[in-house]
């Protein structure tokens, strides 16, 4: 044990171990698919604090406090949603029991935020993410879409005192991953209206009917 807590403390998460993060210190950036038309179908994401921590612990051996947890909800998951959908809102749970048919209502949890090492001497690491997202219409209970991942980040940092860009990391990650399985799963078909007007009837012909004669 005693050799162990030695090699941590040549790490990157050294003795004194990660410092304090907030997400509001955090400004994800990561590559959005081109989208023609939003829908306009009403999506509420419900800020569940049973769900989404305000206030979390850094997972590992170096845990650290992480503030401001549901920034990852109201502002990056807002943010990512309003690619596929123009009216996007977030709201308590007792606000989003009043959507009414097809609006879609999104559930979100984050289970843990962590930390990875990418070297074998512990000497420069990337922030994790537990969390997954769930939708259905307003007027079902079973879910249509349902996302989960352990979302890895690629901002590596060597300090310990870089912990907001350890957080930054896996934010970005996971938000452009819950595009990606979006856009495969065809979310934004599988919430047209139900009552979506039907195309238009081609234009009659301008010749006219054949007749027996013709043939």
């Amino acid at each position: 044990m005693r050799s162990l807590l030695s090699l941590l403390c040549l790490s990157v998460a050294a003795c004194g171990g990660f410092s304090p993060a907030n997400v509001a210190n955090t400004t994800p950036t990561y590559g959005k698919p081109a989208v023609a038309a939003r829908s306009d179908v009403p999506l509420t994401i419900i800020l569940d604090p049973q769900a989404v921590h305000d206030e979390m612990v850094l997972s590992g051996f170096s845990p650290a406090a992480v503030h401001q947890v549901n920034l990852i909800v109201t502002r990056d998951l807002k943010s990512a949603l309003e690619v596929y959908f123009s009216r996007v809102a977030v709201s308590t749970p007792a606000a989003a029991a009043k959507a009414i048919g097809r609006e879609v209502v999104t559930n979100v949890k984050i289970d843990a935020l962590g930390w990875k090492s990418t070297d074998s001497n512990n000497s420069a690491a990337v922030g994790t993410m537990d969390w997954s997202v769930s939708m259905r219409f307003a007027d079902q209970q079973k879910f249509f879409y349902r996302f989960t991942e352990h979302s890895v980040g690629r901002r590596v940092i060597t300090q310990s005192s870089n912990t907001d860009a350890l957080i930054q990391g896996a934010i970005e990650e996971g938000m452009q991953h819950l595009l990606k399985d979006m856009e495969a799963q065809g979310v934004q078909t599988l919430v047209a209206p139900a009552d979506a007007p039907a195309p238009p009837e081609p234009p009659p012909s301008s010749q006219p009917p054949a007749t027996d004669d013709d043939e």
